[in-house]
């Protein structure tokens, strides 16, 4: 497996620190200067919450997923995930299931 990558639950525990912590400096930031930085940083974690919900409804269940690019990008996101797969076969159930869940045809 890619140093990168990660399984999802693990990127779902950071993400939800990450969105702790944005909290946690938006309340320091109105306590040390007065002034209300909050909205920005709730915005921000609102954002990441939001975009990664976006990426776990759109993967087939029953897979386990590994996370290893995750970026921001005009309007959506840009990913590389690996999935632990046996077979050609279970490759193909895995684009079918997610052609299906999605929408999308894959060429």
């Amino acid at each position: 497996m890619d140093e990168r990558c990660e399984n999802l639950s693990e990127v779902q525990r950071k993400l939800d620190l990450a969105i702790e912590n944005f909290a946690r400096i938006g309340e320091n930031n109105e306590t040390r200067t007065g002034s209300n930085f909050r909205p920005t940083y709730d915005n921000l974690a609102e954002m990441s919450r939001r975009l990664f919900q976006r990426l776990l409804y759109s993967l087939p269940d029953g897979y386990a997923h590994h996370l290893c690019v995750f970026e921001a990008v005009d309007g959506g996101y840009k990913t590389e995930l690996h999935v632990d797969m046996d077979t050609e076969l279970d490759t193909l159930k895995w684009v079918w299931k997610y052609e299906d869940q999605m929408r999308v045809t894959f060429r």
